[in-house]
């Protein structure tokens, strides 16, 4: 049986390496664009503000200097938002490798997170755009907005007078302590109440606020003081009720565990220690936990320190898990991020973030947090724009 026979194709003649690289230049530049030179392609541009990349940082409306980095040689530029001209830059200055530009942007009157592009020349033609996310947060640090806890309406009500005494250690059921400014606290019973008091606590321990086996315990109109970080956290772990309680000075806020309620309070000016990532509220495991119309924002007035979040949420501990977990009506700020849950955290759709306010003083953003967060009804105060969630993993 004879055999099928095929013929070759033949083979097209192959173009010189010189006129193939000749043709590819001569495309992109008829569409407008010049192409960077083959060993600076893996050289990134970037675009920084005040020392720092501009990527998704904090940057303030109004006019501020931003620094262009970029492989690509270019004579002129223009900063575009939308197509709105907000800038112009003159020629890069060569350093190392790179080109060089600094200019005044306009970024008065925006908000949220935008996209900076820079169009980039060279002659005639266009040698490169450069596109950058950030964020454009109000040029001024916004005051706690009316309505929420603030000096006025928690902490030791104004014209009350109080019995100093040192450390206080409770084992009584039942107790009230009205009226006094404490050194240390520590209770060992169910159903103690904490009223119009202060609790001053600075040696070092963990606890300014300690309880063991004290079901039940209530804190209202009253103050837990660190001092300068002398102690590393207001309040832990479990079954305990703040109510307008303003909490300072200590490294980290109240630890939320099991039947935790905090309401009406005010959390803030805290302390950053070496090691810590300091926290106005945070849990590392729980159930029952509800946080409702609350200042939570870490930060201290006057310091550019962010410290870690208003909110943290992980389960490293304990049963590792968080269930039945409701944060709502709160005003939350500051921090890298405000409201920072782990990508690793046990949590479901009971864990919830609902109607909550936040300020613009985060460093990156609102939330970061894993999908399976439920949030509704989460705006910026002054903007009422929606807050993104930023995925965590």
């Amino acid at each position: 049986m004879s055999q099928p026979v095929t013929t070759p194709t033949p083979r097209r003649p192959r173009r010189p390496r010189a006129l193939l690289a000749t043709a590819a230049v001569l495309a992109a530049l008829a569409a407008g664009a010049g192409v960077a030179p083959a060993a600076q392609a893996s050289v990134a541009p970037v675009m920084n503000y005040d020392g720092t990349t501009v990527n998704n940082a904090r940057i303030p409306a109004t006019d501020v200097e931003i620094e262009l980095v970029t492989p690509v040689a270019f004579d002129r530029g223009t900063y575009v938002v939308g197509t709105t001209p907000v800038g112009t830059l003159g020629a890069g200055t060569a350093a190392g490798g790179t080109y060089r530009a600094r200019t005044t942007v306009d970024l008065g009157g925006r908000s949220g997170s935008i996209t900076l592009v820079a169009k980039l020349y060279k002659g005639k033609y266009l040698a490169q755009t450069v596109f950058k996310v950030l964020r454009v947060v109000p040029a001024t640090r916004t005051a706690i907005p009316a309505g929420w806890p603030n000096a006025a309406s928690t902490g030791v009500p104004a014209g009350t007078t109080l019995t100093r005494t040192g450390d206080v250690v409770v084992t009584e059921p039942g107790t009230v302590l009205s009226g006094l400014d404490m050194g240390c606290l520590t209770v060992r019973a169910a159903d103690v109440v904490v009223r119009r008091s202060r609790v001053t606590c600075t040696d070092g321990r963990q606890l300014a606020v300690a309880l063991t086996d004290a079901e039940g315990f209530v804190m209202e109109d009253s103050e837990i003081d660190g001092g300068d970080g002398g102690t590393e956290n207001a309040i832990g772990w479990s079954d305990y009720t703040l109510r307008r309680v303003e909490v300072r000075g200590t490294q980290d806020g109240p630890r939320l565990g099991y039947d935790v309620t905090v309401v009406d309070s005010w959390i803030h000016a805290l302390v950053r220690h070496d090691g810590v990532h300091t926290d106005a509220l945070q849990s590392t495991s729980g159930e029952r936990i509800l946080v409702r119309h609350n200042t939570l924002d870490p930060r201290t007035a006057g310091d550019d320190d962010f410290l870690n979040s208003a909110v943290q949420l992980g389960t490293e501990t304990g049963t590792k898990r968080l269930r039945d977990v409701v944060f709502e009506k709160n005003y939350l700020d500051g921090g890298t991020f405000s409201v920072n849950v782990k990508c690793s955290a046990n949590i479901d759709s009971s864990v919830v973030f609902r109607d909550n306010r936040f300020g613009h003083g985060s460093k990156y953003g609102g939330v970061i947090a894993p999908g399976r967060l439920r949030v509704s009804g989460n705006t910026y105060v002054d903007t009422g724009a929606r807050v993104a969630v930023e995925p965590a993993c």
